[in-house]
C-alpha cells in the first residue's frame, strides 16, 4: 500500500502554518511541517534556507521508502 496523493493545497497549508509560526514563535523556537515531495518542494526548501539559519529535511526511518512525504524542521533565530 502506498501513501495517497496529497489533498489539493497541501503545500499551501504548510506555507500558511509557516507564516503563522514565523509571526508567533519566539527566537529559538522550532517549527516542523510534513511536506509532500513533488514539483514545489525544492523551491520551498530554497525559500526556507533564505529565511532561516537552520533547515533540516528528514524522512523518518519508519516511513516507507516509496512514500512521497518528508518533514522539514526549522529553528527560528
Amino acid at each position: 500500500m502506498r501513501d495517497p496523493l496529497p489533498p489539493p493545497g497541501k503545500q499551501d497549508l504548510c506555507r500558511a502554518a509557516l507564516s503563522f509560526a514565523s509571526d508567533t514563535l519566539k527566537p529559538g523556537g522550532h517549527f516542523v511541517c510534513k511536506f509532500y515531495q513533488g514539483a514545489e518542494d525544492k523551491a520551498f526548501e530554497q525559500l526556507l534556507k533564505k529565511m532561516f539559519a537552520k533547515v533540516h529535511r528528514e524522512k523518518p526511518y519508519a516511513s516507507r521508502p516509496v512514500s512521497p512525504f518528508y518533514f522539514i524542521a526549522l529553528r527560528f533565530s
